[in-house]
């Protein structure tokens, strides 16, 4: 291997690190799990359905990875408290924290009872602040710094499909909650960012009544570049919890086919 490519594979290595992935068990956060797996991360695939959980972790291992499934309900502070805790009685640390477990919809707001609004917020924006809270109180706790990455969405900026105002606000506000961590925990090393995915195969709704990609409202002719594939989202990923990463944090990462500029 030449020095070139030596140093372009230690800028993208997560050898012996530890990534927990919640709502590892589908969507993009699934895409993001594999990844960084394929990047050398032992990955703890997280998600509310144990069975989803570890089939993701079993296609890691069946490629040659490592990974173990974890049950997580975000929304649960609870099933939050007890996932670290499982981590600590391991000895381990998670180093690498993706805040993948989300719920999406598209009922109009006019049409939208205040149990669903709360509901979608419970998941998006509250289990994302329990998982990252107690990510980084067992990081700090070790004394390592670490890397937090949300899976947010071009929605949290823009209006994109008809009925996402609860979908929306939610990831709007894990955005500003990923820049006051950022900015609260630089001095601890802990660098905290978000990706916004646009128009991506495996992003897709799955809340009762929400319209998929390329429904009414969607805009996809705006996403100038089209459908993306799910391994953009995860190789960024990779990319922001490796070395390549280590002078960015409290940022939004747009992956949107140009959808801003079109």
């Amino acid at each position: 291997m030449t020095d070139t490519a030596q140093a372009l594979t230690e800028a993208f290595a997560l050898t012996g690190r530890t990534a927990l992935v919640t709502g590892a068990g589908s969507g993009l956060a699934e895409s993001i799990a594999m990844t960084l797996a394929r990047a050398g991360a032992s990955v703890v695939a997280a998600h509310d359905d144990s069975a989803e959980a570890e089939r993701v972790a079993a296609a890691i291992r069946a490629a040659g990875g490592q990974a173990r499934a974890a049950r997580c309900d975000p929304a649960d502070e609870s099933s939050v408290l007890a996932l670290f805790a499982d981590l600590a009685g391991r000895g381990e640390t998670a180093d690498i924290v993706i805040l993948g477990a989300m719920m999406q919809g598209g009922v109009p707001a006019t049409e939208m009872t205040a149990g669903q609004w709360d509901a979608m917020f419970a998941v998006n924006t509250r289990g994302a602040f329990l998982t990252a809270r107690e990510a980084i109180r067992q990081l700090r706790a070790a004394g390592r710094p670490g890397r937090i990455i949300a899976l947010s969405t071009i929605g949290s900026q823009h209006p994109v499909l008809t009925g996402n105002a609860a979908y929306g606000a939610s990831k709007a506000a894990l955005n500003q909650l990923c820049r006051t961590l950022a900015f609260e925990h630089a001095g601890d090393g802990i660098l905290v960012n978000a990706i916004l995915p646009g128009a991506i195969p495996g992003n897709a709704p799955k809340m009762e009544g929400a319209m998929p990609l390329g429904g009414p409202g969607a805009n996809t002719e705006r996403h100038l570049l089209g459908y993306g594939k799910p391994g953009d989202v995860g190789w960024l990923a990779v990319y922001l919890a490796g070395p390549s990463g280590s002078y960015i944090t409290g940022q939004t990462f747009r992956i949107d086919g140009g959808f801003a500029i079109g």
